[in-house]
């Protein structure tokens, strides 16, 4: 039992006009960096047009690489159609989305708001929605840092094909309307299964605790503080409205989102091609009721420039996103155990958060910490080497989940991989 169960001011409401942001959201790149040198910043544009030029099929990306107060942005290909990708174009992160909740986790864990060690039915014990949650389908007994190390035993939501379209039509939707959509039994907690229900329960629990919803406890805990521009799904997406199917969003953004390309053919589409033109519904519906299963796990939108920022934040020894002791915790909660759907012999999961090794021209091997995302027509890569604090994030509007020109590894490991080549060569690391 925990020690300090702390009762939450109020319940966070989902209600249908939830979205507090002014909009549009205008993404505006720093003038307040310093540049990396003109060798370096030649090395790495090659990095992203070598391996991009290559690709069959693709749409556009953009790249960023942040160090101490210099920053570099590159972007290429197609935001939309006859619409050039840029560094100021925002994104889906995907499920880099994910270290803003564990990072959020920790912080109230330090607080003494709950701890790790804590089953999720007395850390719920007292949450309106919780008696409702099927006893064989959500474990009380499950502690908090099984969730948080997707250990937790429990099915995946997302599995509940018919669930998720019929959620679509729902006015209201909130994050256990999500929990419900559970299918199966839980098993045993203990054996690693990657899947969004842990994140959709930890995200219950952090609003829960704070009496606020997630976007805003992102923005009190870590956006305001850094200085990121970022708008998160659901809470800060298109409020549901009975001509949501067909509004195109267009005041959502400034510049407009990147449209998402992928295979197209469920739509009638021949193959590869961009989502919204083909498919009947506009971005409003794709943001307002499709995103709203992206809730927690996959829902930020922004640039590589803020994404590279966080990540040097969240993971340098002396970064000012979370505490010392918050980090240790997520740092040392790698386990070779846990390796990831995505990864190889050399990565691991932890806290929402997987760890890796990229291997150096002069064979030196360096460790890169962060997540990668993908799926619904978008793809990311967060990294950040401690060997070399250096951090990269990629964002495109395509799924790239093939090899890329590298040998085994995906076309934006590729990139990071001749980012951090090019970096530990021309710094001497």
């Amino acid at each position: 039992t925990p020690t300090r169960t702390a009762v939450p001011p109020a319940t966070p409401t989902h209600s249908p006009g939830f979205a507090k942001l002014a909009q549009p959201t205008e993404f505006v790149s720093s003038k307040d960096y310093g540049e990396f040198g003109t060798g370096l910043r030649t090395e790495f544009q090659a990095a992203v047009d070598n391996e991009f030029s290559a690709l069959e099929e693709k749409a556009g990306i953009s790249v960023a690489v942040y160090t101490n107060g210099k920053l570099w942005t590159y972007a290429t290909g197609e935001a939309d159609k006859g619409v050039d990708m840029t560094v100021e174009t925002p994104l889906l992160i995907s499920s880099t989305s994910k270290t803003f909740l564990s990072a959020l986790i920790l912080a109230q864990i330090e607080k003494g708001l709950y701890e790790l060690t804590d089953p999720l039915g007395t850390v719920l014990a007292n949450h309106p929605d919780f008696a409702s949650f099927a006893p064989d389908k959500v474990n009380p007994d499950v502690t908090i840092e099984e969730i948080l190390t997707m250990s937790s035993g429990m099915d995946d939501f997302s599995y509940n094909i018919e669930g998720k379209t019929a959620s679509f039509k729902q006015p209201v939707w909130t994050p256990s309307d999500t929990v419900k959509l559970i299918q199966s039994p839980f098993s045993a907690p203990g054996t690693f299964k990657y899947n969004d229900t842990n994140v959709v329960l930890l995200g219950i629990v952090a609003e829960f605790y704070a009496g606020e919803s997630l976007a805003d406890l992102y923005r009190e805990a870590f956006l305001t503080r850094l200085n990121m521009t970022a708008v998160i799904l659901p809470e800060e997406g298109i409020a549901w409205h009975t001509q949501l199917f067909n509004d195109p969003a267009d005041d959502f953004t400034l510049p407009r989102m990147a449209m998402p390309y992928r295979d197209v053919s469920p739509w009638g589409g021949a193959g590869f091609g961009n989502m919204i033109h083909t498919a009947p519904f506009e971005l409003g519906y794709y943001l307002g009721a499709v995103g709203r299963l992206r809730y927690g796990c996959c829902g930020i939108i922004s640039t590589p420039e803020n994404v590279a920022r966080w990540a040097y934040e969240l993971y340098r020894p002396n970064g000012s996103a979370i505490s010392v002791t918050a980090r240790n915790q997520l740092l040392n909660s790698f386990s070779g155990a846990r390796v990831p759907p995505w990864g190889g012999t050399n990565e691991s999961y932890g806290y929402f958060a997987s760890k890796r090794t990229f291997d150096l021209p002069d064979s030196t091997t360096i460790t890169a910490y962060g997540h990668p995302g993908g799926g619904g027509g978008y793809a990311s890569l967060m990294r950040y080497s401690p060997e070399l604090d250096l951090s990269i994030s990629i964002l495109a509007n395509s799924e790239m989940s093939f090899r890329g020109s590298c040998g085994p590894e995906k076309p934006m490991n590729c990139i990071a991989a001749a980012i951090f080549a090019a970096y530990s060569v021309a710094e001497g690391r």
